[in-house]
């Protein structure tokens, strides 16, 4: 029986740059650095919408609205953020 590490790497070796750019994510290098940016376009691309039609501007849009003006700064200020005002 295989091991999980095992099946991971044969799809992993199928799928070039892919390691790159999870270690990218992972060391917050993607969105300037912004954790907020990133789960907000994590939660934006786990619903199936298209990532340079519409997440890409979404993301752009909640960075000027909310972030770069420092309203919301962390994870936690984003959970904790009205959903009214967030939608």
């Amino acid at each position: 029986m295989s091991s999980l590490k095992e099946i991971l790497d044969s799809y992993m070796c199928r799928v070039f740059g892919l390691d790159v750019y999870c270690s990218r994510c992972l060391s917050t290098e993607r969105l300037g650095g912004c954790v907020v940016l990133m789960v907000v376009d994590a939660a934006f691309t786990s619903i199936g919408l298209n990532y340079f039609t519409a997440v890409v501007p979404k993301v752009e849009e909640f960075g000027k609205r909310f972030v770069e003006n420092g309203r919301i700064r962390n994870l936690k200020e984003i959970a904790e953020a009205d959903i009214n005002e967030l939608m």
